[in-house]
This record gives structure tokens, sequence and C-alpha cells, in this order.
């Protein structure tokens, strides 16, 4: 079985998640997703995670892209360094949930794999105030910077799955699993979640 988890910035979801991979004995894939693309790009994790953040302006994409176009600039043709990042995301994602039981956690994993008898995909989400509240607790952030981080990370994560596999990162249909962190502590929604993946 594999489990691919999608969140709403700052509902929990990483502590939920892992407490899932414990109670099955499943690999959780997180961090080490971008090293593993990394090392196969030749290149460091943060340059990975910084092709995959979406969250940049629309004139700081359109000026990148303007001058990957640009001959003078580009040295040679072919896929950008985000395409490429795109691609080895891809095939990682694969690779793991080739090896089963497993849970990933973002990445468009859900996209990725789609719909499958031995996928479970997993939306978690809470209230915009709850999620800033959690995270202001959680890392010690003022509530302006909280609200801002939690705005701009979201706005991130839709962007990535609209631009790169057309989907809309709010459509239940992309789904098996909706859970709303706010009304279930750690240990219950994680409960949930194992329990679905047994059903399934």
């Amino acid at each position: 079985m594999v489990i691919t988890i999608s969140n709403r910035y700052g509902c929990g979801a990483l502590a939920i998640s892992q407490r899932v991979a414990e109670r099955l004995g499943y690999e959780f894939v997180d961090e080490q997703l971008p090293v593993v693309v990394a090392k196969r790009l030749r290149t460091s994790p943060e340059a990975v995670e910084e092709a995959e953040d979406l969250g940049r302006t629309m004139s700081e994409r359109m000026l990148r892209g303007l001058e990957l176009g640009t001959p003078e600039v580009r040295a040679e043709d072919g896929p950008s360094f985000d395409e490429e990042c795109l691609r080895e995301v891809q095939e990682a994602v694969r690779e793991y949930a080739a090896h089963g039981n497993v849970v990933i956690i973002g990445r468009g994993a859900h996209a990725i794999l789609g719909r499958g008898p031995n996928v479970l995909r997993v939306f978690m989400t809470a209230p915009r105030d709850w999620r800033i509240h959690h995270l202001m607790e959680a890392a010690g952030a003022d509530e302006k910077t909280a609200a801002a981080e939690i705005d701009r990370i979201d706005r991130a994560r839709r962007e990535y799955l609209r631009a790169y596999y057309d989907l809309d990162w709010n459509d239940p249909q992309t789904y098996d699993l909706a859970l709303d962190t706010s009304t279930f502590d750690v240990e219950r929604a994680a409960g949930i979640i194992v329990n679905a993946a047994g059903a399934r």
C-alpha cells in the first residue's frame, strides 16, 4: 500500500503522517525525496526545493522564463532545470511507490500515482484561523507572520498542482480521503488513515 499525503500548510499533517507510518511500519518519505533528486541532478536539495516553489511572483517566473528562452543566456537547448527537477521527482515518487508500504508527503504524489487499488490519497485540512494559531504555537511565530506564511505556501502548493498536473488542489475527486485535522488529535487522525488503508 502507498499512502500519499497532500495538505494545507499548518494543519499538523507532518506529525500525523509520521504516526501513520510508525503504526503501519511503513517507510516515511518527506525530506529525503529532494535529496534523492538533488543527487541525480548533481545539485543541492535547496536548489530542488527552490525549483518546486511556485510561490514566486508571476513577474519573477516570467523573467526567469524569458531568461531561459534567451540564447545568449541559456547555454544549451533542452529541458529547463525546473522541468528536469519535475521529471526526477516523478521518477523518485514512482520508485518509492514500487517498493510499497510507504507514506509520501506532498510533491504531487497523488497526481503522479493517480487512482489505484494500492494507493490511498489523503488530503488534510483545517480552518485557516486554526492553522494560524497552530503555527504560532509550533513555530513561535507572531500572528501576521504565521498568516502570511500559510497563505504563501498554500498558494504555492495550489499553483504547483495547477501548473504541472492541471489539477485543482481543492477538488475532492482527486483524493480518497479528506480529513479536518482540527477535529481530531494526532493519534485519532492517524487511526482514521490507518483504518482507511486497511479497508482499501
